[in-house]
């Protein structure tokens, strides 16, 4: 059964969708308030199949298309934009995996990966290397023991709740992007040690911790795809992610419209509701015609991801679009909230809060504009 062979999903949709509603929903403001993540929940997101959604039946995934994919995402997101972090993260682990990984490496960690027995995470980053990936520092040498690794690791998504870690580490020094390596790690080895959760603006029911590791030996059959090719294997996942994020800024930015919709048509201003007043209709407007705009853009990035074809340069269009979207959305509900926008009893805050991620998280748009700008400027600029 190929990942086509079920294109519609409409029951993983509608039963994400009663997922929300039922056991997100009620506890949402408290994940945020407290910074939570919740694992309560960890066992029915397994049984739903959402782990392994968009993954072959052969190690036990759904078999669904991405677009049914990030459809469920999009609903998570709009519900708790940290829940869908966390899955969106998972996923670029599992699609490095899937790519890079050997027959023994996938036989020994997908089964529990796509059925949510198990959680992935995923870093490059550290204190001095965001962006700029090459200039990690941590590293890993070759003893006869196995891999020896040292250093620390900053903005870990999933850090803690994760038992399976994908990390970067250098295993040539003076190599630059040349001289990475990615390695496997589990929770619990020797040497590894995950710092507590960060406190974030937003997107906080995800959790995001730091890594430390002191003389952590892990096994030679630990590393992942080839030795000095870990740059490209974390580009690669991070192609995913753009995706995901993507999607996730879809799903804030479709609650904060509904929600500011809403409270136009109940919200009466010099005599007549908000929604009689031009200023308030266009703002409504414009946020509608722009999200259905990033819907399909979303969606038509998605079947690229299916069809098996370079979709690299096309998230981070849409990663980059939905950006601007979803910031400008959660403005203009801002505004038609008013006041009672800026208070934390109302949703819309969160919503603003969550939504300033999109700008930074697996790409700040500020280099997403620097890669698709030069390969534009291969494509179209060509005399051919």
């Amino acid at each position: 059964m190929s990942l086509m062979d079920n294109p519609v999903g409409e029951n993983i949709i509608e039963n994400s969708i009663l997922f929300c509603k039922k056991h997100l929903q009620p506890i949402a403001r408290e994940l945020d308030a407290n910074g939570r993540f919740p694992t309560e929940l960890l066992g029915i997101m397994g049984e739903l199949g959402f782990f392994g959604m968009n993954y072959s039946p052969e190690y036990g995934g759904g078999g669904y298309d991405s677009v049914t994919t990030h459809q469920v995402a999009k609903e998570i997101a709009k519900v708790s934009p940290g829940v869908a972090l966390t899955l969106h993260v998972h996923w670029m682990a599992i699609d490095v995996l899937f790519k890079f990984g050997t027959e023994e490496q996938k036989r020994r960690y997908l089964p529990d990966l796509l059925q949510g027995r198990k959680v992935a995470a995923y870093t490059v980053s550290e204190a001095q290397a965001g962006s700029d990936a090459a200039a990690i520092k941590a590293t890993a040498a070759q003893t006869d023991a196995g891999w020896l690794l040292n250093g620390a690791k900053y903005f870990c998504t999933n850090g803690g709740l994760a038992d399976l870690y994908f990390v970067a580490f250098k295993t040539d020094v003076e190599a630059g992007a040349k001289g990475i390596s990615m390695f496997v790690i589990e929770k619990g080895n020797p040497g590894f040690r995950i710092g507590d959760p960060e406190e974030k603006m937003g997107c906080r029911s995800s959790y995001t911790t730091g890594l430390q590791f002191e003389n952590c030996v892990i096994p030679p059959g630990n590393l992942l795809g080839n030795v000095n090719e870990g740059f490209k294997i974390a580009m690669y996942g991070l192609v995913g992610g753009r995706l995901g994020m993507a999607s996730m800024g879809l799903g804030i930015a479709e609650a904060a419209l509904g929600t500011s919709a809403k409270y136009a048509n109940r919200r009466s201003a010099f005599g007549k509701p908000l929604t009689s007043l031009f200023a308030i209709q266009e703002m409504l407007a414009d946020m509608y015609v722009k999200l259905e705009a990033a819907n399909l853009l979303v969606a038509e990035t998605a079947r690229k991801r299916d069809s098996g074809k370079d979709y690299a340069l096309d998230t981070s269009v849409a990663k980059l679009f939905v950006t601007e979207v979803v910031n400008e959305v959660c403005h203009k509900a801002l505004q038609i909230f008013g006041g009672h926008g800026y208070m934390k009893y109302n949703d819309v805050e969160r919503y603003a809060r969550d939504a300033r991620l999109l700008d930074i998280g697996v790409g700040a748009s500020e280099v997403l504009k620097m890669v698709v700008g030069s390969a534009v400027a291969k494509i179209k600029g060509s005399d051919h």
